[in-house]
């Protein structure tokens, strides 16, 4: 288990809106998680199709692609936790009407994925959300540790909820499993409710659509703009690994099911534990060199993986790469969330979300492509010597180290366009 002195979790405690938005996020990520798993379980004993269980993720994932811009410019327009809220209610309504419809044997393989597609489309609205409303939950110096814990829940719900997931399908089936998501998304909805209003601006009218939607200020800001390339690069060249793994497993290290779930298991064990080291971190080592570092050393991690044939060694470097990747995503967050002026927050990162989300998606879909005639070992060392490269030449960008470390300093006029 992480250390909580590490971890901070005190915070928790000491902001009580932060405790119960954290706390209901938590719940929320393991049920989302469970979901993942029950969801294409469900559809395949339904549909007896391995390409309709598939094609059911592909639901979940895509349509953020489409609407993440447009939820953060309402978090901005609107407050957050009213955006947040109906969020949940309506993905709640979403994941009822799996299990309803199918006891009524009305479930055509089409509803299920609108369905998926519909709670897909409505997924950013609380993860933007929940960015935006941070910083007025906690303090700026605050603002390393409440990221950190946010990200330690995603990781942990990683770890915790296949598993979970797996024993409850065992004993009460897939449908059964997409109501304890919906349970969760109830919490949290009532959770949002409960978050303090913020203040909000109206956007003048003749603002551009390239403005009301973020892509301006994403795009005027060196250092988001450098954060934001050096991410979606990053990802799209970690998705390769994911199109391997499974051939990886079964050709290389020969292992059955259960050893392909152990690699994920390590990878995120390793995540869990680097991302609670997170502060740590923020503290000692400037954040515009720390992002470039973890993407060349998470690649670097990799390499090992191509004259491996143990599975125990596997999983080792692959809990290494986790401990590696974990602090990415809370150092990130942190300081654009202090580079940004409040009143843009949902904006910028709802036009960052339409980025990013398609990053590892794209890059799985061209590691899928060149399995067919590369093996899966070549395609694991192209992938680790892709985000090395990334990495180092994030670390030899002077936008990137203009960063400095995570002072709460607002950007100064050099770090503009």
């Amino acid at each position: 288990m992480p250390d909580v002195k590490v971890a901070g979790l005190g915070l928790a405690f000491r902001r009580s809106a932060f405790g119960r938005l954290w706390a209901a996020g938590l719940v929320s990520e393991v049920g989302d998680v469970m979901a993942w798993v029950a969801l294409p379980w469900f559809v395949l004993q339904v549909s007896g199709s391995a390409s309709a269980a598939a094609g059911v993720l592909l639901a979940l994932e895509l349509p953020a692609v489409a609407t993440g811009a447009f939820l953060g410019s309402l978090a901005d327009r609107l407050q957050p936790r009213l955006v947040m809220t109906a969020d949940n209610v309506l993905r709640a309504v979403v994941f009822v009407a799996f299990p309803t419809l199918y006891a009524w044997e009305a479930l055509p393989l089409w509803l299920i994925i609108g369905l998926a597609a519909a709670a897909g489309a409505l997924e950013p609205a609380t993860r933007v959300g929940g960015r935006v409303m941070l910083p007025e939950l906690v303090g700026d110096e605050e603002l390393d540790t409440a990221n950190t814990l946010v990200s330690l829940a995603a990781s942990l719900a990683v770890v915790v909820g296949p598993a979970l997931a797996g024993a409850l399908i065992a004993v009460v089936g897939g449908p059964v499993v997409l109501l304890v998501d919906a349970a969760s998304f109830v919490l949290m909805a009532a959770v949002s409710a409960s978050l303090p209003r913020l203040p909000r601006s109206a956007m003048p009218p003749s603002s551009s659509l390239a403005e009301r939607f973020g892509w301006r200020q994403l795009w005027s800001s060196r250092i988001v703009r450098a954060t934001t390339l050096l991410s979606l690069v990053f990802f799209f060249s970690y998705g390769p690994l994911e199109a391997a793994m499974p051939a990886y497993s079964a050709r290389v290290l020969e292992a059955g099911p259960q050893g392909f779930g152990l690699l994920w298991t390590a990878l995120g064990v390793g995540m869990l534990v680097g991302t609670s080291l997170s502060r740590f971190l923020s503290r000692r080592v400037p954040v515009g060199r720390a992002l470039p570092a973890i993407a060349a050393l998470w690649g670097v991690s990799l390499l090992p993986l191509v004259g491996i044939r143990q599975i125990g060694w596997a999983a080792a470097f692959l809990a290494l790469g986790g401990l590696v990747w974990g602090p990415y995503t809370p150092l990130e967050t942190t300081l654009l969330q202090r580079r940004v002026p409040r009143g843009q927050l949902g904006r910028v990162f709802g036009a960052r979300s339409t980025l990013l989300i398609s990053g590892a998606p794209l890059g799985i879909a061209l590691g899928g492509a060149m399995l067919t005639f590369l093996p899966s070992t070549a395609l694991i060392a192209m992938s680790g010597l892709a985000c090395t490269a990334v990495g180092v030449a994030g670390l030899y960008s002077k936008t990137l180290r203009s960063a400095g470390r995570q002072d709460g300093g607002p950007a100064s006029a050099s770090e503009e366009a």
